[in-house]
């Protein structure tokens, strides 16, 4: 997937997703000598990503220099014979334009997306494949109080976990140990979890402590 970025209208906030960018992508940064930085972070993202990078700094100054910049090379990207999704990164809605003469004039039409961020673009593009998913995933609206709750009860079992488990050699598994209290299981359960997971030893040490702590 193409992502055209106008870094001087999105900045910062339009690189938001780097760190979902594929060795498939193609980045292109679209910028002048009044937008010359981005926080390391998202170039970082970008660069170690593994895909396609170019950027294109402007020349000269002229109203809507850099727009004329994007629609170029994206004429030049489409005629090369790229026929997938093309993402302007931009909240200048002229772009819009773009969109409308690839899908309706062009033959064979091509699809050309253009979105506030390239997360959102993503989303945007409704691939059905696990980026997307992730991505829809995080940007899931979520009840800050209920998110509360949640975070608080997981620092009472793992404060409770941590002390049950104090001065044994079970100590650098406690991730594990958790993940078994949270799996849901029957005691019955959790009791033949925990020998699988650790062992007949270890696993009976495991359920005693676990059933001692009120956790089961």
């Amino acid at each position: 997937m193409y992502f055209l970025v106008d870094v001087e209208n999105v900045k910062n906030a339009g690189l938001r997703g780097s760190d979902s960018l594929l060795p498939t992508d193609h980045v292109i940064l679209f910028y002048s000598d009044s937008t010359p930085h981005l926080e390391a972070r998202h170039l970082e993202d970008i660069r170690d990503s593994g895909c396609g990078f170019e950027v294109c700094k402007l020349l000269k100054v002229r109203k809507n220099a850099l727009d004329f910049y994007i629609a170029t090379r994206l004429g030049e990207i489409f005629g090369s014979g790229y026929q997938s999704t093309a993402l302007v990164i931009s909240r200048d809605e002229g772009f819009q334009s773009l969109r409308e003469y690839w899908a309706n004039r062009a033959d064979p039409p091509r699809r050309v997306l253009v979105s506030e961020s390239i997360e959102r673009g993503i989303v945007s593009a409704n691939m059905a494949d696990r980026r997307t998913a992730q991505i829809r995933q995080r940007m899931k609206m979520t009840d800050i109080g209920g998110f509360h709750a949640a975070c608080e009860e997981r620092n009472r079992l793992r404060r409770l976990l941590e002390e049950s488990f104090a001065g044994t050699g079970l100590t650098g598994r406690m991730e594990e140990i958790e993940a078994l209290v949270k799996s849901g299981g029957s005691p019955k359960v959790i009791y033949l979890d925990a020998l699988r997971r650790f062992g007949r030893k270890d696993g009976l040490e495991v359920y005693r402590r676990l059933k001692s702590s009120g956790e089961l």
